[in-house]
């Protein structure tokens, strides 16, 4: 159960609890008013009791000595008393000495003579009259009943307060209802301006997330277009350089005719004298024949040495132009796991005896690709995760199919199928910061010197170019992990196995 749901529950059982709270006012009223009752009633009887007894000892000299008229004035004195209703004064004979009762009312027999019972009746007490120990009559007095307004006086008050208390109780329970009420709209309003609050917090954040997706890709859309212009034009240029160098190259083989003339000439006169039938050559021409050879052999270094720059500068410019998607992609269909079990000797000689490689290939579905760029792309990822356990340690490289869909969403990527290729190391590892920056060009955490900050963005351009995804899972200390995604090709698509 929620705690809203608890909260409703509590509420619904407050109007019980008031007529419970009500219910007992009620019954402590009741009990209060009784209690003053039957307070008021004994006090009355007291009091009544104790007129009797003074009347007795009036009357007892007149009831001695049968004098009526003295007990009848001590009886008439007590009709003052507007709470008497009736007085009789009886002697021991059992007959009546004296008495009064009120107009409407009826006289008070002796019902204790003769061995009788006064009646149960709080409004009637019986007093002997003795003389000394002896009994020599017997005296009755009778309360009148209250009247009505000073009974309702009486009960007003206790009923007057209960009437407010209930009140009271009755407006706390409205109040407290109302109040619980109120508190209940207050707290689902918070709920909902939290809710509204998260979902405005997670839709900037996605909006931020989004918006620097989207810098990032202006940005590398445009690096790409300027490298891929540079390069072209580099490209341009590095032809004519190649170009020149294999012209210059062939002119210094072809030499100076006057000059191989005499070269000529003189390795004939030495083939000759080393066969004993030549003539004796000139210094000057041996000189000459060596400074020739030793040009030769200086320039054709030279040469190397340019066609060499030329050929990485070229290597460059290609880089760039996959970087730049603009590289032309020769695409075949064939197994990842082939492809991957074709290059395994050269990975495994290129993280050579502190590492080695594990190999989980799981996949089944076949791919679109460009297979050389492919395994530049498997030996680079697996090369920076050598260098990134310089004490050693094992890589993984594992292929798998999946599925890209609404129930498992992978970024960005459009639902189909997919073969998800990944290189995991469990070295240094990246922050947060590095690993933002990794697919930008020309971005190294290497020493300068030892990288161009090609390697990623090179493999991120070939794989979008692919119709695929890139992404990098790291964190310092715990390793790396590069994931490719790249889409599996149609089932009438035709298959080449790796070579």
């Amino acid at each position: 159960m929620s705690k809203r749901d608890g909260n409703r529950q509590r509420f619904a059982f407050r109007p019980v609890l008031t007529l419970v709270a009500a219910a007992l006012l009620l019954l402590a009223s009741a009990l209060a008013a009784g209690y003053q009752y039957h307070w008021a009633q004994s006090e009355h009887r007291r009091q009544l009791t104790v007129q009797a007894r003074i009347l007795a000892a009036s009357v007892t000299a007149a009831i001695a000595f049968n004098d009526r008229a003295a007990a009848q004035e001590y009886v008439n004195a007590l009709m003052l008393d507007p709470r008497l209703d009736a007085a009789a004064v009886y002697g021991d004979s059992h007959r009546e000495v004296a008495g009064f009762q009120r107009e409407g009312g009826e006289p008070i027999a002796d019902s204790l003579g003769n061995g009788g019972r006064l009646p149960r009746d709080h409004l009637l007490v019986a007093v002997p009259a003795r003389q000394g120990t002896t009994p020599i009559g017997m005296v009755y007095l009778r309360a009148a009943d209250a009247p009505l307004i000073v009974q309702l006086a009486r009960y007003s008050g206790v009923a007057l307060l209960t009437i407010m208390a209930v009140l009271m109780i009755s407006a706390l329970a409205v109040a407290q209802r109302v109040l619980t009420r109120a508190n209940v709209e207050l707290r689902q309003r918070a709920w909902e301006l939290a809710d509204a609050n998260e979902r405005l917090s997670a839709e900037m954040e996605q909006r931020a997330r989004t918006e620097e997706a989207l810098r990032q890709s202006q940005k590398m859309e445009a690096i790409g277009q300027l490298s891929g212009g540079i390069a072209h034009d580099f490209n341009n240029l590095l032809m004519i350089i190649k170009s020149s160098l294999g012209l210059l190259q062939k002119k210094l083989q072809q030499g100076d005719p006057l000059i191989e003339r005499v070269a000529q000439s003189a390795r004939e006169r030495i083939d000759a004298r080393e066969g004993g039938q030549g003539t004796q050559v000139p210094a000057q021409e041996l000189e000459l024949l060596e400074r020739r050879e030793a040009w030769h052999r200086q320039n054709g270094r030279y040469l190397e040495m340019a066609q060499g720059g030329v050929e990485r500068a070229a290597s460059l410019t290609h880089r760039l132009l996959s970087f730049a998607r603009r590289q032309p992609l020769s695409m075949r269909v064939l197994p990842l796991d082939g492809l991957i079990q074709g290059i395994q000797p050269l990975l495994d000689h290129s993280v050579g005896s502190r590492a080695n490689v594990d190999y989980q290939l799981d996949s089944r579905w076949p791919v679109a690709c460009d297979s050389h760029q492919l395994e530049n792309a498997i030996l680079n990822l697996v090369i920076n995760a050598r260098d990134a356990m310089p004490e050693g340690g094992r890589i993984i490289v594992r292929t798998r199919d999946v599925r890209v869909d609404a129930a498992h969403p992978m970024g960005e990527l459009h639902e189909g199928d997919y073969v998800h290729l990944q290189v995991i190391d469990h070295g240094v590892g990246m922050s947060e910061d590095v690993r933002g920056k990794a697919f930008d060009p020309f971005f190294t955490t290497k020493p300068v010197g030892q990288g161009t900050g090609l390697g990623l963005s090179t493999i991120l351009g070939y794989v979008v170019q692919s119709h695929g995804a890139a992404s990098i899972d790291s964190e310092p200390g715990r390793g790396t992990t590069i994931h490719i995604l790249l889409p599996r090709a149609p089932a009438e698509s035709p298959r080449e196995e790796p070579r």
